[in-house]
């Protein structure tokens, strides 16, 4: 430093160890040059400096410089060092030092504080510490991985919205059809169970109304008491043929009778045979089973048979009014309105459910679907046929699982009373029925992202497909 290098000639005073004092020509801040051509120099000295007629003293000591007869000042104080360096300072201006100058470096602390740390602090400060290298790489390997992860993260998050579509809600959806009462009435019996497959048309739960079973009650009532007076009836006519034979014996008394009133002549001349044509008449008559009479025996047949038949048609009429009320009760009966399985039963044996009660729940044959919903801004964005990614979770397993997009509706939301949005319909693929049923359990919540295809994506796609 030049504060230090420059010597200046002026004079000060040296007070040896001897007690003898010289005169010191050239100094700087850093040392001086030793007057007299003597070969022992001084390793300490009072050095004193001339400040208008007052002599400031103060204790050096010396180490030997480069040049032969150089001294360089060792272990001054800062008081001491400022105190020269005012004296020095002046002489290289070319002003005089004032005394408010002198005062203040006289006032500066003995030593100054050290900027740098020392030995022991450097020692003290590393004791039981990792080397600096390892701490440097250290660092480094921390900063990386935040790195990685911040930047890792934030990179996936923009990479996923740009390829991909969140959908909303999104849950599994199978196709339930409610099979509700047609009518109020007592259940009689529950044909089914749940888990059970059925087909279209197939009787579920059979119904019974109270008006339904009162007339049918009617009708068995009324159909039994005509089918007892029809076998009544045929057994008054079975008894009354019985006399079939002891009804035609007149007719053939009466025929003999008037052939014996006449004699041979009487058939060979011309005589009247009107009464034996009488009573042949009425013998063939008898045989043709035609009454002559109202109270005959053939006039009380015909009564009995007509009365049989009469209740024949009533017994007919009243089996075919029961075959109707058996019709009409048969159509409050539940039946399959589709192929499918059975997947709730609240309704139970003789409960009486009210006209629309649900009786049962059956789940449409057909694969299940994945419903979710977007906002209608995105209407511009999907279509039927985007492959969609499900993710969902088994056992605290994460599965995942492709499908397509098979339909997407504008409605809206039941779900959020006033919400209008796309109602997103996704086929998942065959293994998950096949394989992992339980993934598609109804309602069943899913994580659903469609996948965008623009076309700098398909580009870069592309592009990666072919690089080498």
């Amino acid at each position: 430093m030049s504060d230090l290098s420059f010597q200046v000639r002026a004079p000060l005073g040296l007070e040896l160890a001897t007690g003898d004092v010289v005169g010191v020509a050239e100094w700087s801040l850093s040392g001086l040059q030793f007057p007299g051509d003597s070969d022992v120099l001084p390793s300490k000295g009072i050095l004193s400096i001339p400040f208008q007629g007052v002599d400031i003293r103060f204790p050096v000591q010396f180490k030997p410089g480069a040049e032969g007869r150089e001294l360089l000042f060792d272990g001054l104080t800062g008081r001491q060092r400022e105190t020269l360096a005012v004296f020095y300072r002046s002489i290289l201006s070319g002003r005089m030092a004032s005394t408010e100058e002198v005062i203040t470096s006289l006032d500066t602390p003995v030593d100054l504080v050290p900027m740098e740390e020392t030995e022991e602090e450097k020692t003290v400060a590393t004791q039981g510490k990792t080397p600096r290298s390892l701490r440097v790489v250290w660092n480094l390997l921390v900063y990386c991985l935040i790195g990685v992860v911040v930047f890792g993260l934030l990179g996936q998050q923009i990479w996923t919205r740009l390829s991909s579509i969140p959908v909303g809600q999104a849950r599994v959806v199978a196709e339930l059809v409610e099979h509700r009462a047609p009518t109020g009435a007592y259940v009689d019996e529950i044909r089914v169970a749940p888990g059970e497959a059925v087909r279209q048309g197939q009787t579920l739960v059979v119904l019974s109304s109270p008006g339904h079973g009162g007339t049918l009650t009617e009708i068995r009532t009324d159909l039994r008491r005509a089918e007892a007076d029809a076998r009544q009836s045929r057994k008054a006519l079975a008894l009354h043929m019985e006399g079939l034979a002891d009804a035609r014996r007149p007719f053939e008394a009466a025929l003999a009778q008037a052939i014996a009133a006449r004699r041979v002549g009487d058939f060979l001349g011309d005589h009247t045979l009107q009464d034996m044509r009488r009573a042949q008449q009425a013998l063939a008559l008898f045989d043709a089973e035609i009454s002559q009479r109202a109270d005959d025996f053939h006039a009380r047949r015909e009564y009995l048979q007509d009365m049989l038949r009469a209740q024949k048609d009533d017994i007919a009429q009243l089996k075919r009014e029961l075959s109707a009320e058996k019709d009409v009760g048969g159509a409050a009966d539940i039946v399959a309105l589709a192929d499918g399985i059975i997947a709730e039963i609240p309704a139970f044996e003789d409960q009486f459910l009210a006209r629309g009660d649900v009786a049962l729940t059956l789940e449409e044959a057909g694969p299940r679907r994945v419903i979710g919903w977007l906002d209608e801004g995105m209407a511009a964005a999907v279509y039927p046929g985007m492959v969609a990614n499900l993710t969902a979770i088994s056992g605290g397993e994460t599965r995942q699982i492709r499908g397509v997009v098979e339909d997407v509706v504008a409605m809206a939301n039941p779900d959020r009373a006033g919400s209008f949005g796309l109602r997103v319909s996704v086929l998942p693929a065959d293994w998950v029925m096949r394989d992992a049923p339980e993934l598609l359990r109804p309602d069943a919540p899913m994580e659903l992202r469609l996948a965008r295809n623009p076309a700098w994506l398909a580009a870069l796609k592309e592009l990666i497909d072919v690089r080498p």
